[in-house]
């Protein structure tokens, strides 16, 4: 036997086992480093393309301050019609170019538009950049946030008795609610305290805000208990709620009552309306609104004061009181959002409706007794809410699209892929 080849031989094998080795290691090596750099890629590309989607999004809420901003100045007007643009060039500015951390503009590029999609529903888009070329669109959609969060709010408080029934509707749906609409739509709030009694049922949530530091509180009373019947945490903490959303004191309705003052549809009727037993007077309506100013309004028993919105809209602004519990108000049009009594005053109002009551009262500073006999459909908004007698509340949810703030929020959004 010869020893010697079969040696040779088998450093031959090891030799080979050996480059066979190194070359599997190159190849793996290789395929890792390219794994790696491919991974490394992936990372920056996702890296840079957040970037850019983090930069629009950026855009996206300076937009809406921007755009609230000047709706509190009256510097911008929204379009008043489904369809209607107006440019964005004139009060949004694209990012500093010296800031290369957050780029954006608006779109189209040079000629950017806000969009009216729906009733107060607004859109506008915005593009993102990052480095590499890296670019993101965003389409936002806004809406102004409306006056009436709550179907019945008293900053100070709101009292209901045993057998008192809160229920939301829509009367653009439909004028003659049966109960609740299903929807639980009528939130009623306070700013300090909420006081219902036995049997109450409030198809919707309560809402508890603050005064300064301190939180409003939920007091319930009687058996049964008031019934809750929103879907979720009956009773919300909501934080603050503005007590004067429309600005009737200093804001946008202050203005709207001041011209009323001076360029109103009185006529004949006296600024300081005194009715006596069994006396009545017609406010009528007009086209766009008509609008009447009071520094008082007394109705002695019996006294009717009759509201005829069949031409259009009433408004019925105060600087002053309004005791109308001895005698009535009746609206027979059944739409709530035809008629309103406004007051920036701290002289207390009173109501007292025989027949159903349609309409809206926004009284901030004053407290507010209701003496009701009938049902109420609308929406209440007072320093303190009394409610006197046993009864139903139909919160119409259509008014909260016809009385907004300057105040704006994000109802949508959603990247534009290219």
């Amino acid at each position: 036997m010869d020893l010697t080849k079969n040696s040779d031989n088998d450093r031959g094998v090891v030799l080979f086992t050996a480059l066979m080795f190194v070359l599997i290691m190159s190849i793996l090596g290789t395929i890792a480093c390219i794994i790696t750099a491919n991974d490394s890629a992936t990372a920056l590309n996702h890296e840079v393309s957040r970037k850019a989607f983090y930069s629009a999004e950026a855009g996206v809420h300076f937009a809406l301050a921007s755009i609230q901003k000047d709706l509190k100045a009256a510097a911008l007007v929204l379009p008043a019609t489904d369809g209607d643009a107006i440019s964005l060039s004139s009060f949004l500015m694209s990012s500093d170019p010296d800031i290369t951390d957050i780029r954006f503009e608006y779109l189209p590029t040079g000629a950017p538009v806000l969009t009216r999609i729906a009733a107060n529903t607004y859109q506008f888009a915005v593009r993102g950049y990052s480095y590499r070329n890296a670019d993101a669109d965003i389409r936002a959609t806004f809406k102004n946030r409306s006056a009436f969060k709550f179907g019945a709010f008293g900053n100070k408080g709101i009292t209901a008795p045993e057998f008192s029934n809160f229920y939301g509707y829509d009367s653009s749906v439909s004028l003659t609610p049966v109960g609740d609409d299903g929807t639980n739509q009528c939130d009623i709030g306070s700013n300090q305290s909420v006081s219902l009694s036995g049997n109450t049922e409030v198809h919707g949530h309560i809402g508890l805000g603050s005064a300064e530091t301190i939180a409003a509180v939920y007091n319930p009373t009687g058996t049964p208990e008031p019934r809750i019947y929103g879907t979720g945490n009956a009773v919300r903490t909501v934080g603050r709620v503005e007590p004067d959303p429309l600005g009737i004191v200093g804001g946008e309705y202050a203005e709207k009552l001041n011209n009323c003052r001076i360029f109103g549809d009185n006529r004949t009727i006296p600024a300081d309306l005194i009715l006596g037993i069994g006396e009545s007077v017609t406010l009528v309506g007009k086209s766009g609104g008509a609008n009447y100013y009071f520094t008082n309004i007394e109705l002695k028993t019996g006294a009717t004061l009759n509201i005829d919105t069949s031409a259009g809209p009433v408004n019925l602004f105060i600087s002053g009181g309004l005791n109308g519990k001895n005698g009535t108000i009746t609206h027979d049009s059944g739409d709530p959002k035809k008629f309103a009594i406004l007051s920036d005053r701290s002289d207390p109002v009173s109501l007292s409706n025989s027949s159903a009551f349609y309409g809206v009262v926004y009284v901030p500073f004053a407290d507010l007794d209701i003496f009701n006999h009938a049902a109420i459909y609308g929406a209440i908004l007072a320093k303190t809410v009394d409610v006197k007698n046993s009864g139903n509340f139909y919160f119409d949810i259509a008014l909260k699209d016809k009385y907004l703030t300057k105040d704006v929020a994000m109802s949508s959004w959603y990247e534009i892929r290219r």
